[in-house]
């Protein structure tokens, strides 16, 4: 019991680190600034990985993944967590405007509180990165709600 409310305490931490208001979400942003032009850039995502491959409403899960900037110039993009359901209804976990330097790549972590109403089934965890409304890439990572 006490592995668990650390784990959830931790999953916690990691999803206030990388959430970030609504307007740096997807699709909400300008061209990302700091060198980055309306949609240009170059951005490789590794496959996220899961805290757990089943969990039920209610549980923390833990997202964890590294996204890099394959330009050679120091990038801002948008870094978003999201969910989709076996029903088809999207969660935002988390959104963060990070800046790269020329060929950096970048841990992340989030946590993702599922909630107890969440559709049975199959469920797709992604990370995508963003230079303003351009999809640069994305992974995802299947999760089974029970």
């Amino acid at each position: 019991m006490k592995n668990y409310f650390i784990k959830s305490v931790l999953a916690l931490a990691c999803l206030t680190l990388v959430s970030m208001p609504l307007a740096a979400q997807k699709g909400k942003g300008g061209n990302g600034g700091g060198g980055s032009t309306g949609g240009s850039g170059c951005a490789v995502v590794a496959t996220p990985l899961l805290s757990t491959t089943s969990a039920s409403g209610g549980i923390n899960v833990g997202v964890f993944g590294r996204v890099g900037n394959c330009s050679t110039g120091r990038q801002r993009y948008i870094v978003t967590i999201s969910a989709v359901s076996s029903c088809g209804e999207e969660t935002i976990i988390g959104s963060s405007l990070i800046t790269f330097n020329g060929g950096e790549t970048k841990g992340i972590s989030a946590a993702y509180p599922i909630a107890p109403d969440t559709c049975l089934g199959l469920s797709t965890v992604s990370v995508s990165v963003y230079a303003g409304d351009t999809l640069l890439g994305s992974q995802s990572a299947a999760l089974t709600i029970l």
